[in-house]
């Protein structure tokens, strides 16, 4: 897979640079920033500005230390300046490293350090305990400093959560200023006590069952966390993450599901928690039977998992290199660089007019993924065999087989590998293949070819100046093939009126390498520029001749093409090829790179 192949050369020389090692760049990581380069690059980059544009995000990136798109581990962030100062939305993961008194005053200070944890497979940020601040403290918590019933709490370095945090200027030294967003984090074996006497919870089997009243009354609610929603604005309530949790009444019995709200600062703090955490909730405002929100005297307290789920899971846009083969339920926020091998027709469902299931493959494996919303739009212009690096899915097991789901609430997202127009420009980017040595595999190589041939694909459903028949009618909003019955034109993907259509090419083409002689078909975009027209543009010339003429322009000229094979659904014995991304051979290669990479 040749793109494989330069994230692999680009993620050893990026380490190089920073003088690091391979393993300490996160593949994930390297893998979306590389395609959000290539992206805003159509007509090409040089490998030396992909390396410098990656250095420059590296740095942003260590220097923050976000090691995941919802959670910093350093406060180094408040030392920077400009954009990079993490905004009150950003959500912390710190520990407590002294808590004191102001001296004549009733005001609490507690000096904060970064987290010395780090996601699964990665390594701690290396300045996480450097950077120190004092904070202050809201009068929220000043109860639990205060009382008997918290004793030893804040002893011991702490973990928490925080979210809302703005720095200031006080006596010289910048503070924090106190914020009322805050999950404290329980650990298994030191605070079994203090869950015991908090929620009545005792360890059992490394779980923490309820099995007693708590030692005080205050409204105390102890469940598992089953799924964390981030709203939207189509959501009935905007800016508000739901996190729905498993209550478990007292000595067993069928758990209750009930919803807890993080409104407005607050809706950050749902990111600290993971299907199967314990969360803890005290004085939380019950808004009905089914619903609690954070409120303004709302304590809240974690214990990770210690399922096996839980610790494969991975957060954010950073996390490890995964297969399809490795994928475990449970696990969310992943990062896979795969084939397309089918995409399903329009699937409405749970008031979603819009659901698409999307099966992939790589080298271990194969699986489906159910894909919602606008970025099911996006998967219906996937094709069979090309590369995409999917982000930001979750998985979970439906009927014993592990599934993967996406959509943009969740922050999922798809890029077409195959498709950027930047690779074919950039002969560093990419290793050339011989049309005798592309596989029958689903998979994108990259070409030098020369066209030899051009050749309509005669769609019976076309416009009717297409006296070629090199155009097809498409809908416009999935672009996929329509049909006509009895009611007029429907879109085969989208089961339902083809409303709006547009033309575009519907052409094969005849190549040759000097190695062997190959039939592909041509993506419609990809046409467009080959024949350096618009199928606008095309329809309006007055004669078939002229038409003919538009479609020999390619012959004789040699292109860089990314050739993708493929297989229809109905026939898995015969290889087919598409071209999903080209460019003339004469605009390959930019200064700045080696002569031996041009093509």
């Amino acid at each position: 897979m040749g793109f494989e192949q330069t994230l692999n050369e680009l993620q050893a020389e990026l380490a190089t640079c920073i003088q690091s090692d391979k393993e300490s760049i996160p593949w994930s990581w390297l893998a979306t920033a590389v395609s959000l380069i290539l992206s805003d690059h159509s007509s090409g980059v040089s490998r030396p500005v992909v390396l410098a544009e990656l250095e420059y995000a590296w740095h942003r990136y260590s220097s923050s230390e976000e090691q995941d798109s919802a959670v910093q581990r350093t406060l180094g962030g408040f030392f920077l300046r400009g954009n990079t100062v993490p905004g009150p939305a950003a959500l912390f993961e710190l520990r407590i490293i002294a808590l004191e008194q102001l001296a004549h005053t009733s005001i609490w200070m507690w000096r904060l350090s970064g987290s010395d944890s780090a996601p699964k497979g990665m390594k701690p940020p290396r300045s996480s305990s450097t950077k120190q601040m004092s904070a202050f403290v809201h009068q929220r918590f000043y109860p639990m400093i205060e009382s008997a019933e918290f004793e030893g709490f804040f002893a011991g370095k702490r973990a928490l959560y925080l979210t809302g945090l703005c720095g200031t200027v006080s006596e010289e030294e910048l503070k924090l200023l106190p914020t009322t967003a805050a999950v404290f984090v329980l650990e298994l074996e030191r605070d079994a006590r203090l869950m015991g006497d908090f929620f009545g919870v005792e360890i059992i089997d490394d779980q923490a069952v309820l099995t007693k009243d708590p030692a005080f009354d205050a409204g105390q609610v102890w469940g598992v966390v089953d799924t964390v929603i981030q709203s939207s604005e189509e959501y009935a309530v905007p800016h508000c993450a739901i996190v729905e949790i498993n209550v478990h009444p007292q000595g067993g019995g069928q758990p209750r599901l009930m919803a807890v709200e993080f409104r407005g600062g607050d809706t950050s703090l749902a990111n600290a928690l993971h299907r199967g955490d314990y969360l803890g909730l005290m004085c939380a405002i019950a808004e009905n039977s089914d619903t609690l929100s954070y409120g303004a005297q709302t304590l809240a307290f974690v214990l990770p998992s210690t399922a096996k789920a839980a610790e494969c899971q991975t957060t954010g846009l950073h996390s490890p290199r995964v297969w399809l083969a490795q994928v475990r339920p449970d696990t969310s926020q992943l990062t896979l660089l795969v084939q397309v091998v089918a995409v399903s027709a329009n699937m409405p469902a749970d008031g979603e007019p819009y659901r698409r299931a999307l099966r992939v493959c790589d080298s271990t494996g194969t699986r489906d993924a159910t894909v919602w919303g606008a970025l099911a739009l996006r998967v219906a212009r996937l094709r069979a065999g090309q590369t995409v690096l999917m982000r930001k899915f979750n998985a979970h097991e439906e009927q014993g087989t592990v599934m993967l789901n996406g959509s943009l609430d969740i922050g999922s997202g798809i890029d077409n590998v195959s498709s950027f127009p930047s690779v074919p420009h950039s002969a560093a980017l990419r290793p050339i293949e011989t049309l005798d040595r592309i596989g029958s595999a689903p998979s994108s190589s990259y070409a030098r070819v020369s066209v030899t041939r051009t050749e309509p694909l005669l769609s019976e459903l076309r416009d009717s100046r297409d006296l070629a028949a090199a155009t097809k009618l498409v809908h416009a909003l999935c672009g996929r093939r329509v049909t006509r019955d009895s009611d007029g034109l429907v879109c085969e993907k989208c089961a339902g009126p083809a409303t709006d259509t547009k033309s575009v090419f519907a052409l094969a083409v005849d190549l040759d390498d000097g190695t062997a002689v190959a039939r592909a078909r041509v993506a419609a975009h990809v046409a467009a520029t080959m024949l350096a027209t618009t199928p606008e543009h095309f329809l309006k010339l007055p004669s078939k001749a002229q038409q003919l003429a538009a479609l020999a322009k390619p012959l004789g000229q040699a292109f860089v093409v990314c050739l993708t094979a493929f297989t229809l659904p109905d026939n898995t014995r015969d290889t087919l090829l598409r071209i999903d991304a080209v460019c003339s051979a004469a605009d390959v290669g930019y200064l700045g790179e080696e002569q031996n990479y041009k093509a």
